[in-house]
């Protein structure tokens, strides 16, 4: 009976240490790991202090030559993206990405996105208006270049400064 009483307190001790809902890890190709301190983070947030500064060239040092910038699923070279981000200079002080959030997934395909979070901020030169915005982008490496990038947000409000 002793023994008996044993094994059952066994198994169940052996079995409640099972989680039911854990994540499984898996090796599907779109499967992963993802790093908060990979040096393509810094990289990243380079880009976007570069673009905060007016500093077109060292914002453009992180895209290989021939790299493709999406933005709101327009296609344009990250030279045409750079440049017209650097327009929103002439409409807006004080350009901040606030709130950051950036990580790097390295695929069990071998590839390699950096997401990015954020919530652009700038204050409108005409109305002295603070326009906040929220947005996400993904940037794909080739070793340490990006040589494509997709940049979502909704622009509506930030349109309505050229119009006005």
């Amino acid at each position: 009976m002793k023994n008996y009483l044993l094994l059952i307190v066994s198994i169940l001790l052996v079995t409640s240490c099972k989680n039911p809902n854990s994540v499984q890890i898996d090796d599907a190709d779109w499967s992963g790991t993802i790093s908060a301190t990979d040096e393509r983070n810094a990289i990243m947030n380079s880009f976007t202090d570069a673009y905060e500064n007016k500093d077109a060239e060292k914002a453009l040092s992180i895209f290989a030559d021939n790299a493709i910038f999406h933005v709101n699923d327009t296609e344009l070279t990250a030279n045409d993206v750079v440049n017209s981000f650097m327009t929103g200079h002439e409409y807006f002080d004080d350009i901040k990405n606030i709130d950051r959030n950036t990580t790097t997934m390295f695929y069990n395909n071998g590839e390699i996105y950096t997401n990015y979070w954020y919530t652009w901020n700038g204050i409108n030169k005409k109305t002295g208006e603070l326009l906040s915005l929220r947005g996400y982008a993904w940037f794909k490496w080739d070793d340490m270049k990006v040589i494509e990038a997709y940049n979502a947000f909704d622009p509506t409000e930030y349109n309505k400064t050229f119009v006005e």
